[in-house]
């Protein structure tokens, strides 16, 4: 082989200065693919901002002061949902709150049931106030919770037991008989009248039943008519139905006090027991009749709102239980008017 000439080693040359320049000015290569490295986060906001100018500050700046907005005035959740985070849907799992807390699953939405941190005055009038889960569908059977009391006040006998229906979970059975016997052994309670006496007992006849029930369950046996929680006494089975809706949840009439509601909403369901019918007007103290429904509210005919009262007889009254009024229209001109509220 013959050698090459002058000329043609100093292109040879040349050409390999070329490509080892090149090579020293090339990207480096990713060591997992052979391809180049994509171009990095500064190389990206560098073209960016190249491209576009002063708008690309304004952006980001108007996406933080809109999340700040929503933090203000809507709170934590709705930042979640503006973002995209705001997880499944539980729609397939029971009635939703306002917020999107699930409850308890139902075979019918809960049309009435709220959630959140509502304020008593933004809650609306017929709503459950914020609260736990509750069961909305029992087994339509009860257990009675064992237990007996020794006959309070003087009077003609009620002989009642306690039950719970079948199925309820989320809530203590001792407990809620508990609190049954302190509504009704209270001095202001039925038994204050002279007239009434009860006793609590776990077999043999009875009376009326006191029972914790499930919502679905409430309406089959009290109707629902009129779209709201709400419980009833079932004299067709001599049953006291309180709806476990309410008693974990309370009315707007009593929001941060559901010790009270309990007591209001046993003593207003066993006075119909006992044979009472509803009120529709405050006592002359200004306070509300046990008999009215307060579940509802505590709106008057003539504008009035009485302050809610869980006792028939409370200290210092002297017209309780007060004026009684029988019949739907009376019930209805009340929802009527304390829906609206």
């Amino acid at each position: 082989m013959t050698s090459p000439s002058a000329p043609e080693r100093e292109r040879k040359v040349a050409a390999w200065e070329r490509a080892e320049r090149a090579a020293r000015l090339a990207p480096p290569l990713s060591p997992e693919s052979g391809r180049k490295k994509p171009p990095t986060l500064a190389g990206h906001w560098r073209q960016f901002t190249s491209r576009y100018g002063w708008r690309a500050y304004a952006l980001p700046l108007l996406v933080i002061l809109t999340v700040l907005a929503l933090v203000k005035t809507q709170g934590g959740a709705a930042v979640t949902q503006a973002i995209g985070g705001g997880g499944g849907s539980h729609a397939s799992s029971g009635a939703n709150s306002a917020n999107g807390a699930a409850v308890a699953p139902t075979n019918g939405q809960l049309k009435t049931d709220v959630g959140g941190t509502s304020l008593p005055a933004e809650l609306p009038a017929l709503a459950l106030p914020p609260g736990p889960k509750y069961t909305t569908t029992g087994d339509r059977t009860f257990s009675t919770v064992a237990g007996s009391s020794p006959v309070m006040g003087k009077g003609t006998l009620h002989r009642f037991d306690v039950q719970v229906e079948d199925g309820i979970s989320g809530v203590d059975k001792a407990q809620f008989a508990t609190t049954v016997m302190v509504a009704l052994s209270n001095p202001q309670s039925w038994a204050g009248d002279g007239k009434d006496a009860l006793q609590r007992v776990s077999s043999g006849p009875v009376d009326f039943h006191i029972s914790l029930t499930s919502s679905m369950t409430v309406r089959d046996l009290c109707g629902y008519s009129l779209p709201v929680e709400t419980s009833c006494f079932d004299g067709q089975d001599s049953r006291v139905v309180l709806n476990v809706a309410r008693w974990v949840r309370g009315a707007k009439a009593y929001v941060g006090d559901l010790a009270t509601y309990r007591l209001y909403a046993v003593n207003h369901e066993v006075g119909h027991a006992l044979g009472h019918n509803h009120s529709h007007e405050c006592l002359v103290s200004g306070v509300a009749p046990v008999m009215m429904q307060q579940t509802i509210g505590t709106r008057t005919a003539s504008g009035k709102i009485c302050s809610p009262n869980p006792w028939p007889y409370p200290k210092g009254v002297t017209d309780a239980p007060g004026p009684e009024e029988a019949g739907d229209g009376p019930d209805l001109q009340f929802y009527q008017r304390n829906a609206a509220s």
